[in-house]
């Protein structure tokens, strides 16, 4: 059950950082890439608030669904990077996407806190 929810999250996290797709364009963006973390626009803080809450119930089932947590933290906040790395990798060749290395950096934290939450819910049996 856990690895099935870990993918539909991942899904969700895909549609919603990645949406509209007729946005892609087949040229990159560099222009719009936000490269010093948190120095972006007015709304940096709803969007950091909403990247951390998007990324914690990814962080969580990813836990829930690895069969043996001695290597949870490197695992989730690795995967967590690659996806989010990943999605704003897909946002540099979009228009009107602001890519940016706050929204990495924020999603890590959010599967950070899942992390947690998971391994307080339900500690390691090893």
């Amino acid at each position: 059950m856990w690895t099935k929810l870990t993918l539909l999250w991942t899904s969700v996290i895909v549609c919603v950082t990645t949406l509209p797709w007729q946005n892609f364009a087949g040229h990159p963006h560099w222009d719009h890439v936000r490269w010093i973390p948190f120095q972006d626009h007015p709304l940096a803080l709803f969007d950091i608030v909403a990247n951390v809450l998007l990324f914690v119930p990814f962080g969580y089932f990813l836990v829930r669904a690895l069969p043996r947590r001695s290597r949870a933290w490197p695992r989730t906040l690795a995967l967590a990077a690659a996806l989010s790395a990943s999605v704003e990798w897909f946002q540099v060749y979009s228009h009107h996407r602001m890519p940016s290395t706050t929204d990495i950096l924020t999603n890590v934290l959010g599967a950070g806190v899942g992390l947690l939450l998971a391994l307080k819910r339900q500690p390691a049996v090893e």
